[in-house]
């Protein structure tokens, strides 16, 4: 059972609610607008449901109520800061406008991020430069839920990846996926829902494919293409984590059940166009690739082949009219929160 939410309401509810937490206000807009983001795109793993742990973290003070977003180092393409322990959402904001900045003057930008918390969705950021037309890049550690392929110890978080290519008529290109099969947030919605998930999402501790949601959140996640998605775990986990200076591996404390600020890392990149031609013939080619995929024969069963991002962008077309769905027991969990800092929960458009 679920109702629907308007996205401007499930952002007004987060805001308030981490207002009166104690998060300052303009801080506080970036973190609800950052998972309003994945709602509205479909990606409700990283979504409304994220704000018990958001509040519990930061009760605990594993994430501090303002973020100081300090620059390290720099150069003029370059830039690196660090968080001190601050919301991984406002630190990712703040270092990719740093990076586009860059780009504006130097053609190509990068920037890494130290002592973070969690960042929400890696589009959030990777969307960022494609209305300067720049290509974007978005990646960050977490918590390790995957063990290195054939291991049975987890090691590696879910480590996800966002490529974004500005297009002219067509959508963006907009790849964003984890290095796991799926993210740990889709298995915990099933769980919240009694539903059973497929046997390659998870495993159990020793390793064994399961189908039961909570085996898979006390055991394994499981990589993307097998030993493919393991590997590039580790490479996330190096620029994100050893590059930066940030934690890396399983030094990265677990972000369900956090005893110490878990030190993050986020990397970030920006191409701009113009430094490799005429960005208006290179969106022009992006869209001549969107229109040949369309157009090839389709498998069997296949109704339509979509683009990388194509999905999530009908899903903010739709739930911007229709609302976003939350489930029952993740608003229960929202009602408690309510309750406990004295805000309005949310008011469906409709059950």
């Amino acid at each position: 059972m679920e109702a629907f939410y308007k996205p401007s309401e499930i952002a007004r509810f987060t805001k308030e609610l981490l207002t009166v937490a104690g998060v300052v206000p303009e801080e506080a807009e970036i973190v609800a607008d950052n998972l309003t983001a994945a709602n509205r795109r479909g990606v409700d793993s990283h979504g409304i449901v994220r704000v018990p742990v958001y509040l519990g973290n930061l009760e605990h003070g594993h994430v501090t109520k303002k973020t100081n977003c300090e620059i390290i180092q720099e150069t003029p393409g370059s830039i690196l800061v660090d968080a001190h322990d601050g919301w991984g959402s406002v630190a990712g904001t703040f270092t990719m406008n740093k990076v586009i900045e860059k780009a504006r003057k130097n053609g190509v930008a990068m920037g890494g991020v130290r002592r973070s918390n969690h960042y929400g969705i890696a589009a959030y950021y990777g969307l960022m430069p494609l209305k300067y037309d720049m290509i974007g890049l978005s990646l960050t550690n977490a918590s390790p839920m995957m063990a290195p392929w054939g291991g049975i110890k987890p090691y590696f978080g879910t480590n996800p990846i966002c490529l974004t290519f500005p297009a002219k008529k067509e959508r963006p290109v907009v790849y964003d996926g984890a290095t796991t099969v799926v993210a740990r947030g889709k298995i915990a919605l099933h769980q919240k829902k009694g539903l059973p998930i497929p046997d390659t999402w998870g495993a159990d501790k020793q390793g064994r494919p399961t189908t039961d949601p909570n085996v898979a959140l006390d055991g394994l996640l499981m990589p993307m293409g097998t030993y493919k998605g393991s590997a590039l775990a580790m490479a996330v986990d190096i620029l994100c984590g050893v590059l930066t200076g940030a934690m890396f591996g399983d030094h990265i404390a677990d972000f369900y059940h956090m005893v110490r600020p878990p030190n993050i890392g986020h990397f970030f990149g920006a191409i701009d166009l113009k430094a490799f031609g005429e960005p208006e013939e290179f969106k022009a080619k992006i869209d001549e690739i969107t229109q040949a995929v369309h157009a090839q024969p389709l498998a069997y069963g296949t109704e339509k082949i979509y683009m990388p991002g194509e999905i999530e962008f009908n899903f903010e077309d739709e739930r911007e009219a229709n609302g976003c769905p939350i489930p029952e027991a993740v608003y229960s969990e929202l009602l408690e929160c309510a309750r406990k800092y004295n805000v309005l929960p949310p008011q469906p458009i409709r059950k």
